[in-house]
């Protein structure tokens, strides 16, 4: 008998989609990034980030991974009669809300999405660690628990960004998070207690990677992938933000590592998904057919997004999109103007920040999840 697509041989137990798709596609991207970085520091420490760069990685990765969670919602008719009241509900709570904090003030209102979009981004590092876990059947109880490694390897750098006064760059716009250190006279004393925290930071990082290795010696369920993923998201953290001073190497490596990950997973379900329903193993063509659908759409909305941030509201890559359909629209002024054009246009990412709460959560809404990540297999 065949065996049914969606789930794990012994093999693939260690890894999310499978050894070789992990290695090139969740983590390969961030190491080259690094390797480039690291390679020339001086050049990329004061790069801006052009036109081209841009468009690739922030509206090709980032922006486009936000329309990614279409293909787990409202994309599909039976997606959203599984969360039908939510995912009506909730677009208009956040449009509403995003109006009235934008009247009252923009910089507020940034200042909220950043650390919205804070929370969601470590969210989805202990999402995919806890996925590798459920895949691996990794259950151990241990003194730094998967849970606080993740949230020490991604608050620690926030921390210390609430506190640098000298950063560069910003998550959405400039001073949205707190400025923290401007309430300590004394910078040294700042960054004294960095330094230490700093071998503090990795001391316990390293304890954990030592703690796994002992459990897989004795024999205990252990995920290659998970151990990758965490050390992959601390280094990737702490580079980007204690590390280097780069609005370049912040976007970029930060973009790769969640934007990348996620439309991948999106991916994964969808085709396997797709096949446990018909009960047959997909053929390349189809494999490919949807990829092509998927990169497609978001890419498309994507562009349609920007061009009309960029139309109404910001102005600074009209080069790009006046190529393809001028402005038919001046760059609006008003207050209400731009409330309610912010308001329809961060929406989407919003949606995704909220949703991402309840879609991948292994219950009986989301029926498909443990069948596609189950490490039970039938042959």
């Amino acid at each position: 008998m065949k065996k049914v697509i969606g789930h794990s041989n012994s093999k693939g137990e260690n890894w999310l989609f499978s050894k070789r798709i992990d290695l090139i596609v969740l983590f390969v991207p961030v190491w080259i990034i690094w390797t480039l970085f690291l390679s020339n520091q001086d050049y990329y420490e004061s790069a801006e980030i052009p036109a081209w760069l841009w468009l690739v990685v922030i509206l090709g990765i980032d922006v486009s991974h936000v329309w990614s969670s279409l293909f787990r919602t409202y994309w599909y008719k039976d997606e959203f009669e599984t969360h039908k009241r939510r995912l009506i509900a909730i677009p208009i709570i956040l449009f509403i809300l995003s109006c009235l904090v934008l009247l009252y003030s923009p910089a507020w209102f940034w200042t909220i999405m950043a650390y919205l979009a804070v929370f969601h981004f470590i969210k989805q590092q202990y999402g995919f660690l806890a996925l590798y876990n459920y895949r691996a059947g990794c259950r151990r109880k241990k003194l730094v628990s998967d849970k606080l490694i993740i949230y020490i390897a991604t608050l620690y750098p926030i921390i210390y960004w609430h506190f640098n006064s000298q950063s560069e760059f910003n998550w959405f716009v400039e001073n949205d998070f707190l400025a923290l250190g401007q309430y300590i006279k004394d910078s040294s004393i700042v960054t004294e207690v960095f330094y230490y925290l700093s071998w503090l930071y990795w001391s316990i990082i390293g304890y954990w990677t030592f703690d796994e290795i002992r459990g897989k010696v004795k024999g205990e369920p252990f995920s290659y992938g998970k151990v990758l993923w965490t050390l992959t998201t601390a280094l990737n953290w702490w580079f980007g933000i204690v590390y280097f001073n780069s609005d370049l190497v912040f976007s970029v490596s930060n973009v790769v590592a969640h934007g990348i990950p996620y439309v991948a997973l999106i991916y994964f379900y969808d085709v396997k998904k797709a096949s446990i329903k018909s009960g047959l193993n997909p053929k390349i063509t189809f494999l490919v057919k949807r990829l092509l659908i998927i990169l497609g759409v978001i890419v498309i909305a994507a562009l349609v997004e920007e061009y009309f941030w960029d139309m109404l509201v910001y102005n600074e890559h009209s080069s790009i999109f006046e190529r393809i359909f001028p402005y038919n629209w001046e760059q609006l002024t008003s207050s209400w103007g731009l409330a309610i054009a912010v308001a329809v246009l961060a929406l989407p990412q919003q949606v995704h920040y909220v949703i991402d709460g309840f879609i991948w959560k292994m219950n009986d809404k989301n029926k498909y999840l443990k069948p596609i990540f189950s490490r039970k297999h039938e042959s």
